[in-house]
């Protein structure tokens, strides 16, 4: 299982920023990008991801797209920051299978004083398997 924060470019960053935690390690994601731009998480679904009807779970989509956004507002705050999610609105576009990778690229909309919020997309190949909408309370250090 590769480390979420095994990207050569972004150690420097990823010493001063606290790392996403051991859940997100535990379904496999790795953060590909986090900057001013937006975010890019992959993961690799496997059969210990899926639902009784052989479908990746929604909840798994959800943590993806979870962890994506929650990348995309902390590159955009302050190192020391914190930014947790209030609120996530998921609306699941089509099933996603196990075995084929997933993309989610994420973009922070606003980086409030207080509340910031962004959106995030999963794609499976070419076809878009879920979106998110998200807002964060920004929690400033001290």
């Amino acid at each position: 299982m590769a480390d979420i924060l095994d990207t050569p470019a972004m150690e420097d960053d990823n010493e001063r920023r606290l790392g996403p935690g051991p859940f997100a390690a535990l379904l496999g994601l790795r953060l590909v990008c986090a900057d001013e731009s937006g975010s890019q998480v992959e993961a690799d679904p496997g059969p210990e991801h899926v639902n009784d009807g052989g479908i990746v779970h929604g909840g798994y989509l959800s943590s993806l797209l979870d962890t994506t956004t929650g990348w995309a507002v902390h590159a955009r705050l302050p190192v020391g920051v914190g930014a947790p999610h209030i609120q996530i609105s998921v609306q699941y576009v089509r099933a996603a299978v196990p075995g084929t990778t997933l993309v989610c690229r994420g973009r922070c909309i606003t980086a409030g004083r207080r509340i910031s919020s962004a959106e995030a997309e999963i794609t499976q190949g070419d076809r878009v398997i879920a979106r998110a909408v998200t807002s964060h309370v920004v929690l400033s250090p001290g």
